[in-house]
């Protein structure tokens, strides 16, 4: 897929209620429809500290800006794999198709459950090369991690770890 996010994005007309309903429907199909109550379960253990945890969870809830970023970066983040961004591309599809009333808490975990997954077990870049050496073919992997800025920058340390 060569169409870039944003122009995605605008093909669609996708405003902000669309996007941060395609990072839920994303996000249960990358999690196998995993519920509202276990993904704040595995956000809230993994946290280094879960009151600060809740506290920036209740932000998402009350910054409707916040919680789009927030969602716009999952989305950003999984179109970077060719094999998401048809998952991506799907998501925005459905949710620009039906626009159920979701509330804002729900959506508030599924975007900080989103940036959990990208902290601990996604990766920015991730780049496979293939070199002809005298014996035959060598591929090497290298793989960028890093934080997003400022708002979530609070919020990804509570789930720093060093990459796997």
């Amino acid at each position: 897929m060569t169409e870039s996010l944003a122009q995605c994005l605008e093909s669609l007309g996708a405003d902000a209620d669309t996007v941060q309903q395609a990072a839920r429907y994303y996000l249960a199909e990358r999690t196998d429809d995993l519920e509202y109550e276990d993904m704040r379960a595995e956000v809230l253990s993994a946290a280094s500290d879960p009151a600060k945890a809740e506290q920036l969870l209740q932000l998402l809830t009350v910054h409707s800006g916040h919680l789009e970023q927030g969602a716009l970066l999952i989305l950003s983040a999984a179109w970077e794999d060719p094999d998401e961004a048809e998952l991506v591309r799907n998501a925005l599809l459905d949710a620009k198709a039906k626009l159920p009333v979701i509330e804002t808490a729900i959506l508030g975990i599924v975007v900080m459950y989103g940036m959990y997954l990208i902290t601990t077990r996604n990766r920015k870049t991730h780049k496979r090369t293939v070199h002809r050496t005298e014996k035959g073919f060598t591929e090497s992997v290298e793989t960028e991690y890093f934080p997003p800025s400022h708002p979530f920058s609070a919020l990804v340390r509570l789930f720093n770890q060093p990459p796997p």
